[in-house]
């Protein structure tokens, strides 16, 4: 899983992804990675990890 969140830095926006411009939220495995996209300044915020119910 920290592996897929790695990969965010370089590719913020994978397949998979699904949300806003700015918001977006991914399922890897059995957890869901809700993070937010700043473009201007090329940073990937984590807001929340968590299993998929």
């Amino acid at each position: 899983m920290f592996t897929a969140v790695d990969r965010l830095a370089g590719d913020p926006r994978p397949d998979g992804a699904f949300g806003s411009a700015d918001l977006m939220s991914l399922h890897v495995g059995r957890y869901r990675v809700l993070h937010e996209i700043h473009d201007r300044q090329v940073r990937v915020n984590v807001i929340h990890l968590g299993r998929v119910r």
